[in-house]
């Protein structure tokens, strides 16, 4: 249960939305018993008063009749606003839940996040946070709305007979606390078992259907669908496990109400005889106690699935508590112009692989609005060494400076001012044109989204689509052709207007002709800025200022592209050797 502490926490500032509907289901539950008491009460008493003449005519219809109707209007009314509240309440807890979600994994992309599967983050933030909004309405209302109507009648027939209040709590406790806990018991591991071969099938699923076209080529989608129908069969299987289970608490909660209702009938009876009270109120009795056990219909298959609602709380949980691995100055650096990078003496190595290091004593000195690239073989740190810079890691010894100033003295936001990052893997939202733009400014203007666009050589494009800047992009800038998409990303970052740009293969998968054209205009606009790309493309190389050749995390020679074709023989292999 420990689990679930942060979850309810955030029922706090939905708090005026958590008593009305808790209010309003006690409202309709008194209603509910009110109007089956008074029901059997009226009709049992009417027949009494029928035996005599004197009786009948001295009888009051009126009263008892008002009260019938008062309390079906208020049972109806009062379910009515009590579920409109209680849906709104879980969606607001819910939309809480996400961004409480989102503000804490935030800070862990991408150190702590890449260890996950893409489908299995996809499954924690939509299946596993849905899984909990039956917490509130399912668990919490209906618990404190069932004490209430165990308070009610129990408080009731103590006045009437103590006798009746005892019988009435050792029935009614049974249903609505011993039989939820044996629900909670009997569900608690086939409900996590539920949860998690879940969240595995739909990760597999999304994976499956991402790479459809791979499996396809490649003749092993029959054996991926196999694997599918095997674990939706176990999940079958634990679902029916659960229907079971459902099963008996339903024969169970049926059977301990009649009961409830017979055994007070069986007691009271001998009471009225004795003149304890009116043998009219018999039915009163009788019906009262049914009605309140409508209040424990519920708990009992809540409580079963609660071992499932308590999988995903730790499954988000796991996420949310991991520590970020970055942390940032709270009160930023005073402000510099200076855009000139320094990496001195860097050592690196990746977590969960400490023997094996990333990077090793990396010095390097970018002066202010130069143009650099680093080139090396596959796995020898280049894209460790930008990720260094934008602060996705931090080195394990040595510093990193702009303008002189260590990188852990600036704030996030003030380092997100002056790093922009273009790559391959820049993402494209299923959003407007727009919407996509505003990413790196959002505050910029229709005016400066048309300049930011010109500048890309992106503006006819967009001028001629049918919705312009509203246009939608489509999922990872599916509408959107290889050259477009790079040019989009090219515009939003021209748009955040940042003094330092890190280029992590940004032509990476388009055609020469494409790549070409792309690179004349990235190299526009790089004027006065100082440019770090990772890349072995030829017309990138040619045109920057430096190039670093790099091997097994270390800087093994510096310098312009024709020095070093002629000096080193290492890079002079490494290049000629790569097939553009």
């Amino acid at each position: 249960m420990k689990a679930l502490l942060p979850f309810l926490r955030l029922l706090w500032p939905h708090r005026d939305w958590v008593v009305w509907a808790i209010f309003f289901g006690c409202l309709t539950i008194f209603a509910s018993i009110g109007l089956l008491a008074l029901s059997g009460w009226f009709l049992s008493a009417t027949a009494v008063a029928g035996l005599s003449i004197a009786a009948a005519q001295n009888f009051n219809i009126f009263t008892p009749s008002a009260g019938i109707r008062g309390f079906a209007v208020m049972r109806t009314a009062g379910r009515y606003v009590e579920r409109l509240l209680s849906h709104e309440t879980t969606l607001r807890l819910l939309s809480s839940l996400r961004v409480w979600f989102y503000r804490r994994i935030e800070p862990q992309a991408p150190a702590v996040l890449y260890r996950h599967r893409s489908g299995d983050l996809l499954n924690r933030i939509v299946t596993d946070i849905d899984t909990l909004d039956g917490l509130f309405i399912r668990v919490v209302s209906p618990s404190l709305v069932a004490l209430f109507a165990a308070c009610l009648v129990s408080v009731f027939l103590w006045w009437l007979a103590p006798v009746l209040a005892l019988v009435f709590l050792l029935f009614y406790l049974t249903t609505g606390v011993l039989l939820p806990l044996l629900s909670h018991l009997l569900g608690q591991h086939t409900g996590a078992a539920i949860q998690h071969q879940l969240a595995a099938l739909r990760t597999n699923l999304i994976e499956d259907l991402h790479g459809m076209a791979d499996l396809t080529i490649y003749g092993a989608w029959q054996r991926h669908y196999q694997s599918r129908w095997e674990e939706n069969e176990v999940l079958l299987k634990l679902q029916q496990k659960m229907a079971l289970i459902h099963g008996f608490n339903n024969a169970m909660l049926t059977t301990l109400s009649g009961a409830a209702a017979v055994v007070a009938l069986y007691v009271a009876i001998p009471i009225a005889q004795g003149g304890g009270f009116d043998g009219a109120l018999l039915a009163l009795i009788t019906f009262g106690v049914l009605a309140a056990f409508e209040a424990v219909l519920p708990l009992p298959a809540a409580y079963q699935v609660l071992g499932k609602i308590i999988a995903a709380a730790k499954r988000i949980r796991t996420i949310t508590e991991a520590p970020a691995p970055v942390l940032f100055a709270e009160k930023p650096t005073a402000s510099t112009d200076d855009s000139s990078v320094s990496f001195r003496n860097l050592d690196f190595s990746y977590p969960g692989n400490t023997q094996e290091k990333a990077l090793t004593s990396v010095r390097l000195d970018i002066p202010a609005q130069s143009s650099l690239a680093i080139v090396g073989p596959s796995g020898c740190g280049k894209t460790t060494l930008a990720h260094l810079l934008i602060r996705f890691w931090n080195p394990d010894d040595g510093e990193i400076c702009i303008g002189g100033e260590k990188l852990q003295n600036f704030s996030e936001a003030q380092l997100r001012r002056m790093v922009t990052l273009v790559s391959q893997k820049s993402h494209i939202f299923n959003a407007t044109l727009r919407d996509n733009l505003l990413i790196g400014a959002p505050t910029a203007t229709d005016e400066q989204i048309r300049e930011a666009l010109g500048r890309a050589q992106l503006e006819d494009f967009v001028a001629g689509l049918p919705h312009q800047l509203d246009t939608w992009a489509g999922e990872g800038g599916s509408r959107l052709s290889g050259g477009e998409a790079r040019r989009l990303v090219l515009a939003r970052a021209l748009l955040k207007e940042a003094p330092i740009w890190v280029l992590d293969e940004p032509t990476e998968g388009l055609d020469n002709h494409t790549r070409q054209q792309f690179n004349q205009t990235l190299f526009a606009n790089l004027q006065g800025k100082t440019a770090i790309f990772i890349t072995h493309t030829m017309d990138v190389l040619e045109q920057v200022d430096r190039v670093c050749f790099m091997e097994t995390g270390q800087i093994v020679a510096c310098a312009g592209h024709q020095d070093l074709m002629s000096s080193c023989e290492s890079y002079r292999h490494f290049i000629e050797s790569r097939p553009d």
